[in-house]
């Protein structure tokens, strides 16, 4: 049987026994209603303050309660602060202003190979943010918690903290030496409560950080304290900067024995909604149709005058088809004309007498219909030579149909396609000349390509020479 000495000692380390805590370093962001589920069953007070808690505080984050809790939460809600301000130069003039804070380090006995390493570390993380920033790749707060949950990386950052803190304690010893119960010096104060390896944050700790790093960095600090004091809320203790309007705020939730880090809902911008592209509606274009006809009519000028173009005055047939924008998916009316009857005469071959030209009636284009070309019957055309006069006066022309000539386009046909054999070749499309890079054209008719496409007939008149150019000797001997 256990003597009374044993049990003392079992007893004692079963009350000094805690469970190791599980869970990671630094956690998700979560819904603030999972603490009020939390205190459901708890005390009657805590239940009342941590029903209203959601009301303001939207989200918290939980820290490991390791002993460290409470550096780690200033210490990632200091990073956090920064990076919700989004400007990387403020993270990068952070950098130089912990620098110059080594002169109060040194100040109070530090050795700079002590706390060299742990600075590095705290400089280092706000360097990667401010690249992270300025590329804009939205990998900030997975760099930020990845940091914090490697256990080397985050205790040099929480270990730098601690020296900062306890710097400030003792450089500003009149302030905080009434603070001090049962400890003969502020220094010996610090180095069990503050400087060592496993100790939890206590009040004055919280003040010196906040003033010496959240306040000197333009952030704010707001402390709910989760207590059994009256009230329906949770009591708040703030530490605001100076000449700085709506700073960056970090949260910390105090229960008794641990802290974690809350949100409100502005602290996160809403994630932008992609909006709905609309539908373009479907693009009509007016395509303009038209519909040329030609009407023989008499005119004042000479034949020869009508071949000039802008010679023959502006009428039905002979000028600019006019534009219609409305669609019409019926062809257009073609008129018909009675032929006038004129007493036939012999055509000269003087290249002065021909006839104006004669267009063919184009079908009406429609919009999303097809038509056949109208063609009108095939008439005669006598020509009669002019007779001397001058350009103002001159009996009409009458003109008589002839066959049509099937050609497209505003522009008056040429008297090579009207006359057949002008020009002597016999053939109704042949040219006064061609050229080597005609004759091998699609534009020339007897090319393969050409739409009219006619073969050249052989000749042996122009493939053969029949004259005798050599010198004639005499018969006579």
């Amino acid at each position: 049987m256990a003597s009374d000495d044993e049990l003392a000692q079992l007893e004692k380390l079963s009350n000094e026994w805690e469970p190791e805590p599980q869970g990671p370093l630094v956690g998700e962001r979560k819904s603030s209603s999972a603490i009020t589920v939390e205190y459901a069953n708890a005390d009657p007070i805590y239940r009342i303050k941590t029903a209203a808690l959601p009301q303001k505080y939207a989200f918290f984050r939980t820290c490991r309660g390791d002993g460290h809790c409470g550096w780690r939460a200033v210490a990632f809600g200091y990073y956090e602060a920064l990076l919700r301000g989004g400007d990387a130069n403020k993270l990068e003039e952070e950098v130089v202003r912990l620098r110059s804070m080594n002169n109060l380090l040194n100040s109070i006995g530090f050795q700079e190979d002590l706390y060299e390493d742990f600075a590095d570390e705290v400089y280092e993380l706000l360097r990667r943010l401010a690249a992270s920033l300025r590329a804009m790749d939205g990998t900030t707060a997975a760099l930020l918690l990845e940091a914090f949950n490697d256990m080397g990386r985050s205790m040099a950052i929480i270990t730098y903290l601690k020296l900062l803190a306890s710097a400030w304690l003792q450089n500003h010893e009149a302030r905080f030496a009434d603070f001090i119960i049962g400890y003969p010096s502020l220094k010996a104060y610090c180095q069990h409560n503050i400087e060592a390896a496993q100790c939890e944050m206590d009040h004055l700790a919280m003040q010196a950080l906040a003033e010496c790093v959240v306040k000197a960095g333009g952030l704010a600090l707001e402390v709910l304290y989760l207590d059994r004091s009256e009230g329906t809320e949770i009591s708040p203790y703030r530490e605001v900067p100076e000449n700085v309007a709506n700073p960056p705020t970090i949260r910390i939730l105090y229960r008794p024995g641990h802290y974690d880090i809350l949100y409100k809902a502005e602290d996160f911008a809403p994630p932008a909604q992609q909006q709905p592209i609309p539908t373009q509606p479907p693009l009509q274009v007016a395509l303009a149709g038209y519909t040329e006809e030609f009407v023989p009519m008499a005119s004042h000028l000479s034949d020869v005058m009508t071949l000039i173009p802008g010679m023959y005055p502006p009428a039905l047939g002979q000028r600019w088809p006019s534009l219609s924008y409305d669609y019409n998916s019926s062809p257009a009316p073609v008129p018909t004309y009675a032929p006038a009857p004129t007493p036939a005469a012999p055509v000269t071959s003087s290249h002065q007498d021909f006839a104006s030209p004669v267009h063919a009636s184009y079908a009406h284009h429609g919009a999303h219909s097809h038509h056949g070309i109208h063609l009108e019957p095939p008439v005669t055309l006598p020509i009669h030579p002019p007779p001397p006069m001058s350009l103002d006066r001159g009996p009409p022309l009458t003109l008589e149909r002839t066959a049509p000539v099937e050609r497209g386009g505003p522009f008056r046909p040429s008297v090579y396609e009207l006359e057949p054999g002008f020009g002597g070749c016999g053939q109704p499309h042949a040219m006064p000349f061609q050229t080597s890079i005609f004759r091998n054209s699609h534009y020339n008719t007897a090319h393969f390509l050409n739409p009219d496409f006619q073969p050249e007939e052989w000749s042996p008149d122009t493939e053969y020479a029949t004259g005798n150019r050599g010198r004639h000797k005499s018969t006579s001997q």
